[in-house]
This record gives C-alpha cells, structure tokens and sequence, in this order.
C-alpha cells in the first residue's frame, strides 16, 4: 500500500527516520506521519501518540481507513511518559514549541537511551531546544530548513551521547543549518538574522537594556560573517 504525505514539513520529518526502524510520533494528531511510514514500507510498525482524546480518535480513524491496525498502536501518552520505548527506535516530536520538545525529553528517564534517535520539528525557540540538548547530553547530528506555506522551519535529529556541555551562542541560534546544503536551510539562516536583528533594535529602544543589545549583534556579526563565506 502506497500513502502519500502531502505536507513538506512532515515529508522532512520523515527524511530523518531510520527505514526499518519502530517509530513513535508525540502528539500525532491524524496519524499521518506513522501511517505514511508504515504503509509505504519504511518502517514495520509505530506508536501514535497523543495526551488528549479527540486527536487520538482522529488517529484511530485514519488507522482503521488504512487498515493498520495490526502495525500501528494508538497510545494515550504524557508526553514519552506510557510509550514502550523499549520497543522503540525512533522518536519523532514535532509540530510544538522548543522549550516544550525540551521538556517532554527532560521528563523521561528512558530517553537517556544511546540506542534511540530523536527527530525534532520545534515550531519556536529552536535556539533553546539546541541549548537544552546539549545540557541533557544529546548531540545533533542532522539539521535541515523545510518550507511550508510560505514558512520556513528547522527539522533536525539527535541521539543521546552523555557528554553535558554549553555550546555557544551561534551554534545556539543555527545548529547545523549552516552544514545543510539545502535552499531551505539558508533560508532558515536569513530567518533568523531577521529575528537576531529585531531583537537588538528592540533592546536598543529600551535606555535600560541596550547594553544587552551587543550580545545580539555579536551573534549577528558572526552570522554575517557566515553567511557571507557561504556565498564565496
């Protein structure tokens, strides 16, 4: 059986699952990305998973139209808190803010797990999901720009490595959409110069934080210089 997935985000998304993998997506909402993944043979069976009932039924309607119901389980979670990540490879969590991604991961002793790979769609505050990461031990290890309906997201992957360190504040802001060669992904990099710069012109405004707007211009500066070396 062959389903499409008509939606660029979650097309990249499902880039980064590893085929043969058992996949779960936190916060399913139709089941679209499981059943995509499923039936067209990229992963034997999933997880759909959401805390509140209304999307789940959405996700068992879709289930049974395909008729997966012997390969997709639909799951009542808090977050990763009732998933069997012990029979789980690959966790997806996108579609939500990155200080909530942040904090699904964080409450879950089980994804502290070496084995899982973690595909992350933050809608906002990517910058601290990337810092919140590498805080908890997780490195990046893949990061692409998806646009969709005129928008332009980061989508990226990350596994646990042990290691807790601070990374500093460009890497914070762009992670590794730098390394990514695709046109998405420079567009992301301009989307967050104009976001770098609305911060700084806003602190300038304000007599008692203008002072704090030099921390976003350095970060700016470095972006340029960046951004600039990409177009030689």
């Amino acid at each position: 059986m062959n389903y499409r997935l008509n939606d660029e985000r979650l097309f990249a998304v499902a880039e980064l699952v590893r085929p043969g993998s058992v996949v779960a997506d936190i916060g399913a909402d139709h089941c679209r990305l499981v059943s995509y993944l499923v039936a067209n043979g990229i992963c034997p069976r999933g997880f759909a998973c959401d805390i509140a009932q209304e999307p789940l039924e959405s996700a068992r309607a879709t289930v049974q139209r395909l008729g997966l119901g012997d390969r997709i389980s639909v799951l009542m979670t808090d977050g990763l808190l009732g998933l069997p990540i012990s029979e789980t490879d690959d966790i997806v969590i996108a579609g939500m803010g990155g200080e909530l991604i942040a904090q699904i991961i964080g409450a879950s002793p089980s994804a502290f797990d070496k084995r899982l790979r973690f595909i992350l769609q933050p809608m906002t505050k990517a910058e601290r999901l990337r810092r919140r990461l590498y805080r908890m031990g997780f490195c990046i290890t893949e990061e692409h720009g998806v646009r969709e309906n005129g928008f332009v997201y980061t989508v990226m992957a990350a596994e646990y490595r042990e290691e807790r360190r601070e990374v500093d504040e460009l890497f914070a802001w762009t992670g590794l959409l730098p390394k990514s060669n695709r046109p998405e992904s420079r567009q992301m990099l301009f989307k967050i110069r104009s976001q770098l710069t609305e911060i700084a012109e806003g602190l300038d405004r304000s007599s008692k934080l203008a002072s704090s707007s030099l921390h976003y211009k350095g970060i700016l500066s470095e972006l340029d210089s960046l951004l600039a070396e990409e177009m030689l």
